[in-house]
C-alpha cells in the first residue's frame, strides 16, 4: 500500500513538472519553433525537480508517521516486555499503517497472556508453599505427640501401670492419625495428578449405605448422635459411580456430620430419584457453618473451627478429597448451612 502511494506521488510530481514546463515553453515561443538555451534548460529542470522534491518530502513524512515511528514504539515496548515488564502495552496513533497496527495488537495479546501465565504461576507457587507448610504442621503434631509419650515411658513411666497404658493408647491414637493423614495425602495427590483411575458401573447406593453405617456406629454412639437413612435401606436405587470412591465420599460426609454435631443430635442421609438423576444429601443438626466460610470448606487443610477439628481428629483433607471425587463423577457439591441449626451437603449422580 505504501509503495502504491509513493508511486502515485511521484506521478503527481512528474505531472506538475510537465504542466509547468509546457506553460513555460508556451510563454517563450510557439510550439513549432522551440529553441533552448541554458537558462531554459535550468528552468525546465527546476520545474521538474522542485515538485518532485516537495512530494518526496511529503512521502518521507508520511512513511515516518505510518511506519518508522510506530515500528520504533513497537521495538521499545517489546524490548521492555522481554526484560520482564509484561504489563507494558503498545499504543499507536491512528496514522499508523493498518499492517503495523495488526502486529502491535498481536504483541499486546501475547503480553496479556504472558501476564496471566505469570500471575497463575505465582498463585500456584503460593498454594504450593502453603500446602507444604500445612503438611509439615499436620505431620509434626502427631509425630511430636508420639515422641513425647514414648520418651515419658522410656524415662520410667512404663513401670507405672496407671500411666503406661493411657500413654500407649494415646501414642497409638496419634500413630493412627498420622496414618490417616498420609493416606489422605496420597489419595488427594493421586486424584489431582490424574493417577487415580475410576471404575464406573451401576451401584446400589442403598447397599453402599448399609455397609457404611456399621463403620460410623461407634462414633455416633460416643456422641449420642442418631443416624437415619431415607428411604429404607431395603430399597434398590442404583447410581452410575465408582463404588469404592462413592463409599469414601459418603463415609466422609456422614463422619463429618457426626463429628461436628451436637450431643444428642441427628444425621439424615436422604436419597431421592429425580428422572435420570439421583440426589444424595447428608443433613445434620450440628453447629452449622457461617456463610463467609461455606465456599472454603472444600479447600485443603481449611478448618472453620481449628480447635474442634483437632479435638475430633480431622486431617483437613477429607472434604477436599470428597470434592475431587464428586467432580470426577461429573457432579458438584451444594452446601446449605445455618449457624446453630445445621448443615446439608448434597450432590447428584446419574441413575439407572
Amino acid at each position: 500500500m505504501q509503495n502504491r502511494q509513493g508511486v502515485g506521488l511521484q506521478f503527481l510530481a512528474a505531472g506538475i513538472g510537465t504542466i509547468v514546463v509546457w506553460a513555460y515553453l508556451g510563454m517563450l515561443t510557439p510550439m513549432n519553433h522551440v529553441s533552448f538555451g541554458i537558462l531554459d534548460i535550468a528552468v525546465v529542470m527546476c520545474a521538474i525537480l522542485i515538485p518532485m522534491a516537495i512530494v518526496n518530502q511529503m512521502a518521507t513524512r508520511r512513511v515516518f508517521k505510518t511506519l518508522v515511528s510506530p515500528l520504533h514504539e513497537i521495538s521499545t515496548v517489546t524490548r521492555s516486555i522481554t526484560e520482564g515488564a509484561t504489563s507494558g502495552r503498545i499504543f499507536l496513533a491512528e496514522s499508523a499503517a493498518p499492517e503495523v497496527r495488526e502486529v502491535a495488537s498481536a504483541i499486546n495479546e501475547l503480553a496479556k497472556k504472558a501476564t496471566k501465565d505469570i500471575e497463575e504461576l505465582r498463585r500456584l507457587e503460593q498454594v504450593r508453599s502453603e500446602f507444604v507448610a500445612n503438611v509439615s504442621h499436620e505431620l509434626r503434631t502427631p509425630i511430636f505427640s508420639v515422641q513425647g509419650y514414648l520418651e515419658t515411658l522410656l524415662d520410667g513411666a512404663i513401670d507405672d501401670p496407671e500411666v503406661a497404658l493411657p500413654f500407649l493408647e494415646k501414642a497409638y491414637a496419634n500413630a493412627l492419625r498420622l496414618n490417616t493423614l498420609l493416606n489422605d495425602l496420597i489419595d488427594i495427590s493421586r486424584i489431582e495428578s490424574g493417577e487415580l483411575k475410576f471404575s464406573f458401573r451401576f451401584v446400589n447406593v442403598m447397599q453402599v449405605l448399609t455397609d457404611i453405617l456399621p463403620t460410623v456406629a461407634l462414633r455416633s454412639e460416643q456422641r449420642n448422635v442418631t443416624v437415619t437413612v431415607v428411604p429404607d435401606l431395603t430399597e434398590n436405587i442404583s447410581v452410575y459411580a465408582d463404588r469404592d470412591r462413592i463409599t469414601q465420599v459418603l463415609t466422609n460426609l456422614i463422619d463429618n456430620a457426626i463429628k461436628y454435631n451436637v450431643v444428642g443430635g441427628t444425621v439424615e442421609v436422604l436419597v431421592a430419584k429425580h428422572e435420570e438423576l439421583v440426589a444424595i444429601s447428608v443433613r445434620d443438626s450440628g453447629i452449622g457453618i457461617a456463610r463467609e466460610n461455606q465456599s472454603r470448606i472444600f479447600e485443603r487443610f481449611y478448618r472453620v473451627d481449628k480447635d474442634r477439628s483437632r479435638e475430633v481428629g480431622g486431617t483437613g483433607l477429607g472434604l477436599a478429597i470428597v470434592k475431587h471425587i464428586v467432580e470426577a463423577h461429573q457432579s458438584k457439591l451444594d452446601v446449605q448451612s445455618e449457624v446453630g441449626v445445621g448443615t446439608t451437603i448434597s450432590f447428584q449422580l446419574k441413575g439407572a
